[in-house]
């Protein structure tokens, strides 16, 4: 399942035999990931596992956070693998991997909006897996030359000394 167009990506995917689908989705409204469930089982023949990879950074002091960055934040992440879950949830997937982040794990500086939101998909997995679900939460570190931290105050963060390093796009 694939819901952002990159030509490059598409094509190894078609080259590998992939069935693929390309459609554009709000993980954070119900109706668009249940259209986007749909849509994939209409073209497939069976849909055999799904793979979030949504994120917003909207960093802030926690005192200084209101309902606005942490809703941001936490819809597409929190939200969005819950919705996932529930259109999923008449299907049998073979894979269910949640892109979390260390930021669950560690914290972050200003990032509790964030923390939350992938210790969520983080529980989503463990419940799924005590189910009897395949499941799993990768809880990424920075990735260093594309992604939310190679940018804005994340990428500040980072080149002040956080202590971590960042992965590579070879690693």
């Amino acid at each position: 399942l694939l819901v952002r167009e990159s030509s490059r990506e598409v094509e190894q995917l078609e080259a590998s035999g992939t069935p693929t689908v390309i459609a554009r989705c709000d993980t954070a409204e119900p109706t668009q990931v249940g259209r986007l469930i749909t849509l994939v089982q209409s073209e497939l023949a069976r849909l055999q596992g799904a793979w979030h990879a949504a994120g917003v950074l909207s960093d802030g002091l926690l005192l200084k956070q209101s309902a606005g960055p942490v809703s941001r934040v936490y819809a597409p992440k929190a939200h969005g693998a819950w919705w996932l879950q529930a259109a999923c949830a008449a299907s049998v997937l073979q894979a269910c991997v949640l892109f979390s982040s260390v930021a669950a794990l560690l914290g972050g500086a200003g990032q509790a909006n964030y923390s939350a939101a992938n210790a969520c998909l983080d529980s989503l997995a463990t419940c799924r897996r005590a189910y009897g679900q395949a499941a799993a939460s990768a809880q990424w570190g920075a990735w260093g030359e594309l992604g939310m931290a190679a940018r804005g105050a994340a990428n500040e963060r980072m080149e002040a000394g956080s202590g971590f390093g960042r992965i590579g796009l070879a690693q």
